[in-house]
């Protein structure tokens, strides 16, 4: 797996984790009474969030992305669905070059 694939799956799975805990989750918990909900997706995508900035930052260190780039991916990740723009955003910046 390439550094552009690994970053575009973190960026989608990070996403997925958020809009999850947001759409799912806290609803759960604040309108159903089931805490249980955050106290499972809470942790997973608080694991999958740390995993993401580490690529991000492995990323720009190796040159992957500028740190415009690192940064917008980094305020995405704080903005529920914007992973989603931002994992389109990669797929069209780290396309490979034709021949």
């Amino acid at each position: 797996m390439t550094g552009a694939q690994e970053l575009r799956y973190a960026a989608f799975a990070e996403a997925v984790t958020l809009a999850s805990l947001f759409c799912i989750a806290m609803p759960l918990k604040r309108l159903a009474d089931v805490p249980v909900a955050t106290s499972i997706l809470g942790p997973i995508h608080g694991i999958v969030f740390l995993l993401f900035i580490w690529i991000v930052i492995r990323s720009w260190a190796e040159g992957l992305v500028n740190v415009w780039g690192a940064g917008r991916l980094v305020l995405g990740a704080f903005i529920p669905f914007a992973g989603f723009v931002n994992e389109r955003w990669l797929a069209r910046e780290l396309k490979p070059e034709d021949a």
